[in-house]
């Protein structure tokens, strides 16, 4: 039975088990010269198609929390305010930090081969909107910043449609259906559209957990949509994506212990893994030959992460957390 709160216990272990994977894809495969085993790197490739599970999980997660709330569209403004509340301060604080860790390896390690980055105003101002898609000048300062302009305006694009998804007729959610599906092959991968099939997913699966739509109706859309994803997708980053889908079909009450703590904090983690992990291990990776050596590294640069990341956590995104869910949806009179 669903615990009364409507929390879905597993999406805290999938949280966990996504983020860490991004964090070793990263750590493994993208520190120059240091793992040369090509059999450990193709399996920690596969790493990066964490992101996919995080887009599942926001296409369930917040739909869900839109349909317990009693969303309707007069209240877009507020429902983008709270999750402008919940996600910006921590990224706002990765920029911040991202910034020092550019400005010390510009300083301590131009001497060392490393190449030194210029860093504008207004490259960190087109961050602030997550504008670094819309223009061709600015790269973005962390790697995974791209997913989080895919979220926001995933949050934007579900403000509106979300009557047209728990629409009573089923020739709305059909039309629903086709177009998310279509949209894949519009525009590039910086945008919404091409990754629209993904939270698909997770909006079926919030469809089907409510009883908004019948196993049928679940079932032949799904298998559309899993033929399209393997012929418009790597396999790897497919079955990724369902790897929420069936925790939450068939375990949705397990409470992975170690999983589920670490899976409060993983929007830190996904953010800041790349700015103090990556660059320990990228530094530590020219003292190690040995396999064992290069093994503790690693773990060291996942604790590193863990630990600073749960401190982001105490003091920026809890907190934030706490005055998002504290701004509650106009009473209609």
């Amino acid at each position: 039975m669903r615990n009364s709160s409507g929390k879905i216990e597993v999406l805290d272990a999938v949280r966990a088990f996504s983020a860490l994977s991004v964090c070793l894809f990263h750590f493994v495969c993208t520190t120059r010269e240091f793992i040369d085993n090509k059999f450990i790197l193709q399996i920690f490739a596969n790493g990066k198609f964490g992101v996919q599970c995080f887009f599942v999980i926001s296409g369930f997660i917040i739909p869900w929390s839109m349909y317990r709330s009693n969303y309707k569209l007069k209240n877009g403004l507020v429902f983008l305010a709270k999750r402008f509340i919940r996600l910006e301060p921590p990224y706002l604080i990765s920029i911040v930090t991202a910034l020092v860790m550019l400005w010390v390896r510009n300083s301590f390690y131009d001497d060392q081969g490393v190449v030194s980055a210029d860093i504008s105003v207004k490259q960190v101002l087109y961050h602030m909107g997550y504008m670094i898609p819309f223009q061709e000048t600015y790269n973005w300062l962390n790697s995974v910043y791209w997913t989080l302009a895919i979220e926001f305006q995933y949050y934007i694009f579900i403000a509106f449609v979300f009557g047209l998804v728990i629409h009573n007729s089923i020739f709305v959610r059909i039309g629903f259906y086709v177009f998310c599906l279509a949209c894949t092959f519009l525009g590039s991968d910086q945008f919404l559209p091409f990754w629209l099939p993904f939270f698909l997913l997770g909006i079926l699966l919030f469809l089907f957990k409510t009883e908004k739509i019948s196993i049928y109706e679940y079932g032949a859309v799904m298998f559309i949509a899993a033929i399209l994803l393997l012929f418009r997708y790597p396999y790897m980053m497919v079955v990724f994506s369902f790897i929420p889908i069936l925790c939450v079909l068939f375990f949705e009450n397990v409470n992975v212990i170690a999983l589920g703590s670490l899976g409060k904090f993983t929007y830190s983690l996904y953010l800041f893994h790349s700015i103090v992990g990556a660059p320990f291990v990228n530094v530590m990776s020219h003292k190690a030959n040995e396999p064992l050596h290069k093994f503790a590294i690693i773990l060291a640069g996942i604790g590193i992460s863990l630990v600073f990341s749960w401190v982001i956590y105490r003091i920026v995104e809890r907190p934030s957390q706490k005055l998002s869910s504290s701004l509650k949806y106009p009473v209609s009179g």
